[in-house]
């Protein structure tokens, strides 16, 4: 057993646990057991909870990142093809997948009882996102369109697509009368995109 296979065990343990009960009800010592190591790999490896934690949220973002920037920057031809990219990638194809189920939970725990380590959160991790977003927007907008309109547009449209992030828990569920993501992923894009190009004037 590596080194490397050690951290990424602790990592995925972590990530689990934290999203299950949020950062403060996980002990150390529950991250070691469901690793299958000892409390000193965590030691050695992170040198604290605190930065074990930050490690989890970090590669989430990026690991998040990767799957949109994979989707959105796919050769696509055409402006509104490129949009429909970046509108699919945002969108749950999968309503039983988990890491982003994680994910929703992981920052769901920040918002009930923050750790701040989302506003620490590296900005290179953050702005990557709305970089694509920008890309989606900016081939509909007159040139001399501000920057700052162009990040609103964008976060505008990042906003539409985690609504429905948000609501494939609860609809799968029964809670909302709508099938949201999942084998209804094409059509939820497909209206995303329309009510965008409407607004772009497009």
């Amino acid at each position: 057993m590596t080194a490397q296979n050690t951290r990424e065990r602790l990592i995925e343990a972590a990530r689990g646990l934290f999203a299950e009960r949020g950062f403060h009800n996980a002990t150390v010592r529950d991250i070691a057991m469901r690793a299958h190591t000892n409390l000193a790999s965590i030691n050695y490896h992170f040198r604290s909870k605190d930065d074990l934690y930050r490690e989890v949220m970090r590669t989430s973002f990026r690991q998040r990142s990767g799957e949109v920037a994979a989707e959105a920057t796919e050769t696509k031809d055409g402006p509104i093809e490129r949009l429909r990219g970046f509108i699919r990638s945002m969108i749950p194809s999968s309503s039983a997948d988990t890491s982003e189920e994680e994910r929703k939970r992981l920052v769901a725990w920040e918002v009930l009882s923050p750790t701040g380590i989302i506003e620490r959160a590296d900005e290179a991790e953050v702005r990557s996102h709305l970089d694509l977003a920008e890309a989606a927007v900016r081939p509909f907008m007159p040139r001399e369109t501000p920057a700052t309109d162009v990040t609103v547009t964008a976060l505008w449209l990042v906003g539409q697509c985690v609504i429905f992030q948000n609501f494939v828990g609860p609809a799968r569920s029964g809670f909302f009368p709508a099938a949201l993501g999942g084998e209804s992923a094409d059509q939820i894009v497909d209206t995303i995109l329309t009510l965008a190009l409407r607004g772009l004037g497009a």
